[in-house]
């Protein structure tokens, strides 16, 4: 597929190996840094990134078409006086500053936010973006076209521009004995076997499963 795509945008006149290298992004599922859990699924998902900082991923995920992951802020919050990634930018080919200070300790002594955490069992909308430094807990739900900036606390919706708690889905005591049932940590064959459960009322899900 990708000698026939090579081909194909060799056709074109496109260099498809530079137009690979002018992106930033790549789809999720080849992220070489990004860790995945069982059965989770994605339609095309994109992971921005500039470090290799970590993307970590639960079960049983749903991630819509076109759901982007900013790992990390790509430098622009180092300075107090402008946004642009100025070292970064200008200093491409140096490995030492005018000064005389190694390029990556320069960089390195400012903190920016980076990583993501996806909890198990959560549902990413088509159009998400979910910015560094975030962790969404189990159960989440977040709405399509939202923009996560913060934590999301387990068995929340959230949707909105940032987006903002719509409600949670069960009370205090029902999330809790539902993180602690914990059924993605089950085998396959035995959620297999307990399918239709799910489908139950969730009380009786819980006092049929409870620990």
């Amino acid at each position: 597929m990708k000698r026939i795509r090579k081909f194909l945008w060799r056709v074109l006149g496109v260099d498809y190996n530079q137009t690979l290298k002018i992106h930033d992004y790549v789809f999720l599922k080849n992220d070489k840094f990004t860790t995945i859990g069982d059965k989770t699924y994605d339609n095309g998902a994109l992971v921005w990134r500039w470090t290799d900082e970590k993307l970590e991923i639960g079960k049983y995920c749903s991630i819509a078409n076109n759901v982007r992951f900013i790992v990390d802020e790509g430098f622009h919050q180092n300075s107090e006086i402008t946004s642009f990634p100025l070292v970064q930018n200008l200093f491409k080919e140096e490995k030492v500053l005018p000064s005389g200070v190694l390029k990556t300790e320069f960089i390195n002594k400012f903190s920016q936010r980076k990583g993501i955490i996806i909890g198990n069992d959560v549902w990413i909308g088509m159009g998400a973006y979910i910015m560094p430094g975030v962790t969404i807990g189990n159960g989440v739900t977040v709405a399509a076209n939202s923009v996560v900036t913060k934590d999301i606390e387990d068995y929340s919706i959230v949707a909105g521009c940032p987006a903002k708690l719509i409600k949670r889905k069960h009370s205090e005591e029902q999330i809790q004995k539902l993180n602690d049932i914990a059924w993605w940590d089950w085998n396959t064959d035995l959620i297999k076997k307990r399918s239709e459960d799910f489908y139950t009322d969730i009380n009786n899900f819980i006092k049929k499963y409870e620990l």
